[in-house]
């Protein structure tokens, strides 16, 4: 994947879902990982309005599973992925969200975190989780950084002190300016001469940009070993974007370092604990009780905070029985992907456990779109001009989630499995993206690292 910047040409705009009409446009926000995604994908769609290019392959609606080949190959840059938006600051530094389970202290360059206790009696912790977090912070006064640069997460896995200037505030990046507007006619196109608003809009302090990560594979004339990366192209027709809302236009340049060195990585693993943090929201929503294709029961999920690849019950599972918390992650290829790719194995399951979280108020996604294609379950190629997409409850980057594995190979593997990296910085992709939905969009990304008890003074 490549890195890019953003610079925007004027005020943005990222609304969140609350109506204009009411409480006034809350503009001034850090948008969600998808905002970006959505831009690049606009963005192609206008720069190649046509599928006549001899660098690009469609493909079919559908789910590879159960995609209807009597179709047109008519879906185009499927293969786009990204990652971001994370605010740069002038020195060229990325930043990201920070731990959930990160307490300021009073002194200088100095944090604690909040640990997992050991049960002491009947709590009323949600199922399937087993400790509660202790606190083992003295009462602090200090601000809480809410943005974090990759060196200050390789000393929060380490637990070493943070240098100075690591830590930034949502202030240090942008603020927010209300003005007025006019309502306009959805169906004209022009202000509709009744209602008057107020909206918040996003001014980024000076030298700060947008900063994310992108990539584009194709399949050059259908040929799966000739796949080059085609999304220069985009940005040689045009080095603009429009992004967010009211279709404000921001200049894009290409960022000549690698994604290894742009996304913080994870501390090293030793023992049998691990904990995964969140870099970016992720969607895990609720699954129904129901029938596959091939006659197999699909067993029902909660979704919300606990991932659907976390055991919500007692269930069967490669013919056995697996319990509350247990992890359904596999150390190799799932049970499908194994059966595309003719005669390789699945792999088994990582023996571990989920038993403790800590988990902020979720994020709200939602957005408004100009073509609402795939309606209903059949892949209906259906379409209208304009409407709302489906609100969805997201956990908020920052989240930590924390696992206990039968040995320290299962914990390795783990790790593993949760790292963005997979383990490998020199493949130069994302390789884990453990959101449910929204992956491609660059939900889901976390890394890892070790934990311990916390065990309070008598």
């Amino acid at each position: 994947m490549k890195a890019y910047n953003i610079i925007p040409q004027d005020l943005l705009f990222f609304r969140d879902g609350r109506p204009i009409d009411t409480v006034g446009g809350h503009g001034a926000r850090w948008p969600e990982p998808s905002l970006i995604f959505d831009a690049i994908h606009a963005a192609l769609h206008r720069a190649f309005p046509n599928s006549d290019n001899d660098w690009e392959h469609s493909h079919r609606y559908g789910r590879s599973s159960d995609r209807d080949h009597s179709r047109n190959r008519e879906h185009r840059f499927g293969s786009l992925t990204t990652a971001g938006l994370f605010p740069v600051d002038e020195t060229g530094l990325w930043y990201f969200p920070s731990p959930a389970d990160y307490v300021p202290s009073e002194v200088e360059n100095s944090f604690y975190t909040l640990k997992p206790m050991k049960p002491v009696g009947v709590s009323n912790l949600p199922n399937p989780l087993k400790y509660t977090l202790g606190n083992p912070c003295p009462p602090s006064k200090t601000e809480r950084a809410t943005w974090w640069n990759r060196e200050a997460f390789n000393h929060y896995f380490q637990q070493k002190p943070i240098p100075a200037g690591s830590f930034k505030t949502s202030k240090d990046f942008y603020s927010g300016e209300w003005t007025t507007g006019i309502g306009m006619d959805s169906d004209r196109q022009t202000q509709d001469g009744e209602r008057i608003y107020s909206a918040e809009y996003m001014r980024l302090k000076p030298d700060v940009s947008l900063g994310f990560l992108a990539a584009l594979r194709m399949k050059q004339n259908g040929n799966p070993t000739n796949v080059q990366e085609c999304l220069d192209k985009l940005f040689a027709e045009s080095n603009k974007i429009i992004a967010g809302g009211q279709q404000r236009v921001c200049s894009v340049s290409h960022l000549d370092i690698d994604v290894g060195a742009t996304l913080p990585v994870g501390g090293v693993v030793e023992g049998t604990r691990v904990k995964w943090t969140l870099l970016t929201p992720a969607i895990f929503p609720a699954i129904q009780k129901s029938t596959s294709k091939d006659g197999k029961e699909i067993v029902p999920h909660a979704g919300g905070w606990l991932p659907t690849w976390v055991a919500e019950h007692e269930q069967l599972y490669d013919g056995g029985k697996v319990e509350p918390g247990a992890v359904l992650l596999r150390d190799g290829p799932g049970l499908a992907k194994a059966k595309r790719k003719k005669g390789s194995q699945p792999g088994m399951r990582i023996r571990a456990k989920l038993v403790a979280a800590c988990i902020p108020k979720p994020v709200v996604i939602t957005g408004w779109t100009e073509a609402l294609h795939l309606i209903g379950k059949g892949y209906e190629k259906e379409r209208t001009t304009h409407g709302p997409k489906e609100t969805k409850l997201a956990v908020a980057a920052g989240t930590v989630y924390y696992f206990e594995a039968e040995s320290e190979e299962q914990a390795q593997k783990l790790a593993g499995a949760l790292n963005w990296h997979g383990g490998r910085l020199d493949a130069g992709i994302i390789k884990n993206r453990r959101s449910t939905l929204m992956g491609e969009k660059g939900f889901g990304l976390g890394v890892c690292g070790a934990w311990d008890f916390y065990e309070p003074e008598e």
